[in-house]
């Protein structure tokens, strides 16, 4: 199941690098859907994803990739 989070945080952190800007109207729409998306994954781990709206310029965040970093903190521990 993990795989999958991670799969679905890679695809919409390169959703967020090539077209974050000009698909979300609304500023911080990224970031609202972004936080929503991560929280439902990973719970409040998942709200870590609002660090992304100090970039208010919305020029870099999408260099970051924040979901991505979101779930390999998420992680489950290997048994053993």
């Amino acid at each position: 199941m993990w795989g999958l989070k991670l799969a679905v945080c890679i695809a919409y952190d390169l959703l967020d690098l090539t077209l974050g800007r000009t698909l979300f109207i609304m500023p911080f729409g990224g970031e609202i859907v972004g936080c929503a998306l991560c929280a439902a994954m990973f719970g409040t781990n998942g709200l870590l994803y609002g660090l992304e709206a100090l970039d208010v310029t919305e020029q870099f965040d999408g260099f970051i990739p924040t979901a991505t970093i979101i779930a390999l903190m998420n992680r489950p521990k290997s048994a053993g």
